[in-house]
């Protein structure tokens, strides 16, 4: 990995979930034990992601496989201790760990607590040199827990600023002294945080711009507001980056107030690891820390005490206990085996009632949905403002969310998120790269519904042919008549001409023509708000004649212009 040289925290940015590492690892199983070669091993297994269809990158379009290849494995999965390169390719005992479904999530959190700055891994270099004495996702969680909350700019500001351990009282005092010097500025929020930001780059590197060395990897301009510009940037993708990690924990929540919070049903869990993990970044010899870093029980958690883990068993039993009520086509709580009453058996009881739990909080808030509240309207459409204004620490994960939402509240169907939620329900990862993101059963039919923040060329290259490929091969698994809905802040046009002729043009790969109707946020909510307003509300008729529709537009239309100007007019005067 080699040195770093920011004076701030780096992670990898790559890949967005961090249980996308996941289904790295399964692919690179094929290859352990070979050596990890630009010329032959990297190549074959990049060729094997897009066979697979697996990763968050543009599929079989690389101009350079082995580089994909590397950025996928050799980064984040190589920073936590899931797999070593060298001298062969190694899936650790972590790694393994990982892998298992019952040990997934305290795995992570195992790993994310040893990573640290400086590390064999990550050595400081000229430019930050005695800056960083840290664990950052230690220190990131006692951050929140002792402020109680932050917002998205306070994580950026101060959370991935916070370089020493040693600092941290003084971090604290800097968070209280901004917000006061916020609520006292008349400034707008937003504008505040800039130049706050921007001001405490300036002071970061005084010294290199007082020697001229303002150059930047990401550009050949030279220039200080270049250098700014960049530093600021990097800041912001970095925060987003921790927070997506310490939300895969399930130890942090973004609650609905947007504010970075401890989930209450990891108080515990969270105060044990405050107590007991030591702040220090160990001075570690290459062998000693991949010897700690590759241990998959260190460093110890409070689920590994035995009495605790039936605790937390018994309180899921209770939480379980609430929803037999609710369940969907079922008459009780279905039986887990507790014949193995070993620790490790507790553990596997533990997140099988826990993965009930997050499937029944999710089903409850269908449920809630469908009532049409007025306060989960406004939120919704709320929701979509904030997308749209880039305010979420991952918005691609809650425009996800929030279609689900929006669907769920239209119609009556049984539909179904992709996304990953913690026990409370909350979102915590977006939906793997080889399934649609939201799936409507509606009995007779199907409808599927793909989203995307990207843009212009990349939209077309990223998501044109996985929207296709979900959706025929969920009408091949249930026989029955599919279409989909494709939501995106702007829709590139040559997406549009896609989607158009697919509704004309038969494919065997696909099973027949392939019917999308693309919408921007902007019209995606107008119709949400046209259905929820209805006297009537809309029901699977309603939602299989826009399919029909789009059909039929599509036969008469003179090109796709037309095509997707008669279906929207046509959505949103339903």
């Amino acid at each position: 990995m080699g040195v770093f040289n920011a004076r701030y925290l780096y992670i990898s940015t790559s890949p967005r979930s961090p249980y996308r590492i996941q289904h790295y690892l399964k692919l690179l199983e094929e290859f352990e034990g070979r050596i990890w070669s630009p010329s032959t091993t990297q190549i074959e297994y990049y060729n094997r992601m897009v066979e697979k269809q697996e990763g968050d990158f543009e599929i079989g379009n690389s101009k350079n496989p082995a580089f994909s290849a590397r950025d996928k494995v050799g980064r984040a999965p190589k920073a936590f201790g899931f797999v070593k390169l060298d001298p062969s390719i190694e899936i650790t005992n972590a790694g393994k760990a990982f892998l298992n479904k019952n040990l997934e999530t305290e795995t992570l959190v195992r790993q994310l607590l040893k990573y640290q700055f400086p590390s064999p891994y990550y050595p400081e270099g000229n430019i930050n040199k005695g800056y960083f004495n840290i664990k950052p996702f230690l220190e990131l969680l006692r951050l929140i827990y002792t402020v109680g909350e932050l917002t998205k700019n306070e994580f950026r500001a101060f959370g991935i600023t916070m370089t020493d351990y040693h600092d941290f009282e003084d971090v604290i005092k800097k968070i209280h002294s901004y917000r006061k010097q916020e609520t006292d500025s008349k400034k707008p929020k937003r504008k505040f945080y800039a130049e706050y930001i921007e001001n405490y780059v300036h002071e970061l590197y005084k010294d290199e711009f007082l020697k001229g060395n303002v150059g930047v990897r990401e550009s050949k301009e030279k220039s200080s507001k270049n250098f700014v510009a960049t530093k600021v940037r990097n800041i912001k993708d970095y925060a987003d980056a921790y927070l997506r990690y310490l939300i895969g924990t399930e130890l942090v929540l973004v609650n609905k107030q947007r504010k970075i919070v401890i989930s209450s049903d990891k108080i515990e869990d969270v105060e044990f690891i405050l107590k007991t993990v030591p702040r220090e970044a160990i001075d570690y010899s290459l062998e000693s820390y991949e010897d700690y870093l590759f241990n998959p029980v260190l460093p110890e958690l409070v689920t590994d005490n035995y009495d605790v883990v039936k605790n937390k068993i018994n309180a899921v039993n209770e939480e379980l206990a609430k929803y037999t009520q609710l369940l969907l086509g079922e008459e009780s709580i279905p039986m887990i085996d507790t014949s193995d009453d070993s620790l490790l058996g507790l553990k596997v009881q533990l997140q099988e009632k826990e993965n009930l739990l997050k499937k029944y909080s999710v089903e409850e808030y269908s449920h809630k949905l469908k009532n049409l509240n007025q306060s989960e309207i406004d939120d919704i459409i709320s929701t979509f403002e904030g997308i749209k204004a880039q305010e979420y620490f991952d918005n691609p994960l809650f425009l996800e969310w929030n279609c689900w939402r929006a669907i769920t509240m239209i119609n009556n169907g049984n539909i179904q998120g992709s996304f990953k939620t913690n026990t409370l329900g909350e979102p915590t990862g977006t939906a793997g790269g080889n399934m649609a993101d939201i799936v409507g059963d509606y009995g007779d039919f199907n409808m599927i519904c793909e989203v995307t923040m990207s843009g212009g060329k990349k939209q077309y290259e990223m998501e044109n042919e996985p929207v296709m490929r979900h959706l025929g091969e969920l009408r091949q698994k249930t026989r029955k008549e599919t279409f989909g809905l494709f939501v995106a802040p702007k829709i590139n046009d040559s997406v549009i001409a896609e989607f158009y002729y697919k509704h004309k043009i038969k494919t065997r790969i696909y099973g027949g023509t392939v019917e999308i109707i693309p919408f921007t946020i902007d019209e995606f909510a107008k119709f949400f708000m046209r259905a929820v307003s209805r006297p009537v509300k809309m029901n699977e008729k309603d939602i299989q004649q826009i399919h029909q529709e789009s059909i039929r537009i599509a036969e008469n239309a003179e090109d796709e212009i037309e095509w997707r100007e008669k279906i929207v007019d046509y959505v949103l005067n339903i």
